[in-house]
């Protein structure tokens, strides 16, 4: 049985603010309780963290987690997370939103770890505090959420417990396929496939738009410091992904943000904020339009 080769059970997460660990960590644990494997934590956030690049093998089921970011896998780091290798280990794949939807998302992280040599068994979208805001998917995951989670990855323990077999991976891709598209082979029946909502590659973006109707482009707006609360800490400068925030001088942002807002949600004197008047407009919109009703976590098989 597939269960008795599973020797370590692993939470991978790309989590600026916490809400997609939370997530992660609580189905793993509940993975690795019911199969009585050893639990293991894998954070590859930071550019410190990222240094290296892990790789799993049969041994393992590694639940991996990632935030949605426009309706994605977060672009920049796509290349990373395809870089990461599962060998034949068990793959679960989780996205956590904030409430509105997580359009190819999951989708796109499903393929990329099936590509990559993982066997998905499961997938799961949870939601948890938008990165912008504090009332859009405010406070979660909560404890709702959390025993949902854990419970998640006891189903998960069960049936593999009880024989289950995970999805197999994909084969060797060619020139112009995604990371989950096996190549094609003349008369062969196409493999299994966890199947999961979403658009299949190539995938598409949410589509911000003003109140005007026009598209909102962020990429180039980054946070402020006020002068009066930053305490020149170097904090937010450890906790950027993108290493963007000079840490001699962390009013300075010299390198290329993406507004996940770890340096303002966890800057402890709260010294970070956003001023841009389109980011603004757009964090508006989204809480007027998604704030209710409150999404619930779904699970795939």
């Amino acid at each position: 049985m597939l269960m008795k080769k599973i020797k370590t059970v692993t939470a991978l997460f790309f989590s600026p603010t916490y809400t997609t660990k939370k997530c992660v960590v609580a189905i793993a644990k509940g993975v690795a309780e019911g199969l009585a494997a050893e639990y293991r934590e894998c954070n590859i956030t930071t550019p410190l963290q990222r240094r290296q690049t892990p790789e799993y093998g049969p041994g393992d089921l590694v639940v991996f987690g990632v935030p949605v970011y426009i309706g994605r896998v977060p672009n920049l780091f796509r290349d990373y997370f395809a870089s990461i290798k599962g060998n034949g280990a068990v793959g679960v794949p989780v996205v956590v939103y904030g409430n509105r939807a997580y359009d190819d998302a999951l989708i796109e992280l499903r393929d990329i770890m099936q590509g990559n040599g993982f066997q998905c068994m499961a997938a799961g979208a949870f939601i948890g505090e938008h990165s912008f805001s504090y009332t859009l998917g405010g406070g979660r995951p909560d404890a709702t959420d959390l025993q949902k989670a854990t419970a998640f990855g006891e189903e998960i323990a069960g049936r593999l417990l009880a024989g289950a077999e995970p999805y197999p991976a994909a084969g060797p891709r060619q020139e112009g396929q995604s990371c989950g598209e096996s190549a094609p082979q003349v008369g062969a029946e196409p493999p299994r496939q966890l199947q999961v909502p979403g658009n299949p590659y190539p995938y598409t973006f949410f589509d911000a738009r003003s109140g005007k109707g026009k598209s909102i482009d962020l990429r180039k707006v980054k946070p402020e410091t006020d002068p009066e609360k930053c305490t020149n800490c170097g904090y937010c400068a450890m906790l950027c992904p993108m290493g963007a925030i000079d840490p001699d001088n962390c009013s300075e942002i010299p390198g290329k943000c993406i507004r996940c807002c770890a340096c303002v949600k966890l800057c402890r004197p709260k010294a970070k904020y956003f001023a841009d008047e389109t980011y603004l407009e757009h964090k508006a919109i989204l809480e007027e339009k998604f704030t209710e009703p409150r999404r619930e976590p779904e699970i795939f098989w």
